[in-house]
């Protein structure tokens, strides 16, 4: 739980819901005090494809510090009223009159959600202003499922709202027996978790995991040198006689203008490849002349390849240069088609050498240490550089590498 927050920020306005309107919402409703067993195992069940779940329920506790302990002071439950009055916007509106208005002020407050789906990104948004304009309380938001995850949006706002104080994670075994103990007319009866519960949780906060995280999360140096090493054996890892090498995406984006550059790491996902959640991120974006460069540990798949030459035709003039430190199944017909359809496209492909190493190194690994090579790298990148030749050579490609070779992105190469 980040610490609590004294006092207002300087020169802020009063920026959240009840501060910014001096009256509350009329239509606001006092929370419900139970639920309903059947509505808690219809709406909570954390579910990867939740049907039918189109409501939210915010199950809240509130309490109080007094000398030094927290005395519970509220606890209730809200829910979606209407399609501009979500749940997490009723609780502040009733919070802000309700607590704020009738105790003093300075008294510190700590509030936990229990929620069948994640804030939106405009009740993150409200959240957020929330947080920053009270400063006198602290705030948990355990979620059973995350809402439209996948969208750009949406994880900026929950990392915007991470970031000013606030404790978000995925609901698991614990938190539902909790919620079903204190927000359920059960009856006496005991919790009985669902099939997959635990299974749906790991999914769902690993999927939380790497939204907070962002894409800028830089790499650690074993990930670096296990991942990235251009060495046609892996070395074994903590006696381990198998370690999968996996695909990591790490892009620096350089603007022709002033602004700064944007940079990230991305992983293949279970249901994506790293280029594809590359392509989304830039689609995401307002691209029009900049330069991006990647690093990728394998060569681009035939779909993946096909994916980032249709990103090219839609952004002429956007530079990409990609570097990759192996090449994937290079020996195939079909994979061979996916590298030239991207040199048809513009995309310039080559192969990773020191400096390249160095410079993503630099760039996308968390270490205060300089890069140190390992045994044979430039052997090998040469070896693969000379099998990346004869595929241009073989499809009659040459001639358009040597025209692309003139651009300047990048690290050069050796």
């Amino acid at each position: 739980m980040q610490p609590q927050r004294e006092g207002s920020r300087t020169g802020m306005e009063p920026a959240c819901l009840g501060c910014y309107h001096r009256k509350p919402y009329s239509p606001i409703r006092n929370p419900i005090k139970m639920l309903y067993e059947r509505t808690f195992y219809f709406h909570f069940k954390n579910l990867h494809y939740a049907n039918g779940r189109k409501n939210t329920f915010l199950c809240f506790e509130v309490n109080r510090m007094e000398c030094g302990e927290l005395v519970p002071l509220c606890q209730g439950v809200f829910r979606k009223e209407s399609s501009n009055l979500h749940a997490e916007v009723c609780f502040l509106y009733w919070f802000h009159t309700q607590v704020l208005g009738m105790l003093p002020p300075g008294e510190k407050y700590k509030i936990t959600w229990y929620m069948s789906w994640s804030p939106c990104s405009e009740c993150a948004a409200e959240v957020t202003r929330f947080l920053d304009t009270h400063r006198n309380l602290s705030l948990a938001i355990f979620s059973s499922r995350l809402y439209y995850f996948w969208k750009s949006d949406y994880q900026d706002k929950l990392r915007r709202l991470n970031q000013a104080g606030a404790q978000i994670a995925a609901m698991d075994f614990p938190e539902f027996e909790k919620c079903w103990n204190k927000f359920v007319d059960n009856d006496g009866k005991s919790f009985r978790p669902w099939k997959r519960l635990k299974i749906n949780f790991r999914n769902q906060d690993s999927t939380l995991w790497d939204i907070l995280r962002g894409p800028v999360s830089l790499l650690t140096e074993d990930i670096f040198y296990m991942q990235f090493s251009n060495r046609h054996r892996v070395q074994p890892v903590q006696q381990r006689r198998y370690y999968q090498r996996k695909t990591y995406l790490c892009y620096l984006l350089e603007p022709y203008n002033d602004q700064q550059p944007l940079k990230g790491c991305l992983q293949n996902k279970k249901d994506k490849h790293a280029e594809i959640l590359f392509i989304d991120k830039m689609r995401s974006l307002e691209l029009c002349q900049v330069r991006i460069t990647c690093y990728l540990t394998w060569s681009p798949c035939p779909n993946c390849a096909q994916e980032l030459a249709a990103f090219k035709k839609d952004h002429p003039d956007l530079v990409l240069r990609i570097y990759t430190s192996r090449l994937y199944f290079h020996w195939r017909r079909k994979y061979q088609e996916g590298l030239c359809s991207l040199w048809r496209s513009g995309i310039q492909v080559d192969v990773m050498d020191l400096p390249q190493f160095t410079d993503c190194w630099t760039n996308f690994v968390s270490s205060q240490s300089p890069f140190r090579p390992w045994n044979n790298l430039e052997k090998n990148s040469r070896c693969i550089q000379r099998r990346l030749q004869r595929i241009k050579e073989s499809w009659g490609l040459q001639d358009l590498m040597n025209g692309l070779g003139n651009l300047q992105l990048g690290p050069p190469l050796s």
